[in-house]
């Protein structure tokens, strides 16, 4: 039972804070792009502005997913948090993939938010021996 509540929770708390980041993101793109209306300049780094603060973010919040994971599972930490992450990008990539493939920049993404889960696993465990 501990199980399903460390992976459920892992998984709530990822998921509600991307979706709280994502509704951010929108109202910092809005006024982004009337900002771009009046300097042309900020029109050539928009698209740079997803990757520089958007994936640093991702990957914050899913260690600390992880880290809420491995608190409340206390055993098979790591096993645990790696399940976490695979839901959670899971759920977040594979719907995106209908009517397109995976890029490069996706995969990675991919593979870096299960690292990023499993470290703040790892990370919890480190700090409670």
């Amino acid at each position: 039972m501990r199980s399903i509540k460390a992976i459920a929770a892992g998984s709530l708390f990822i998921i509600i804070i991307i979706l709280l980041m994502q509704l951010a993101y929108i109202f910092i793109a809005v006024a982004y792009n009337a900002l771009a209306k009046d300097y042309p300049l900020l029109n050539d780094i928009a698209g740079s502005f997803r990757y520089l603060i958007g994936i640093p973010i991702f990957m914050v919040i899913m260690f600390f997913g992880g880290y809420i994971t491995a608190d409340i599972a206390r055993e098979k930490v790591l096993l645990h948090c790696f399940v976490v992450g695979l839901i959670t990008v899971s759920g977040m990539v594979i719907p995106t993939l209908e009517n397109a493939n995976i890029t490069l920049m996706g995969f990675m993404v991919f593979v870096l938010s299960i690292v990023a889960t499993t470290f703040g696993g790892w990370y919890w465990q480190r700090s409670n021996k």
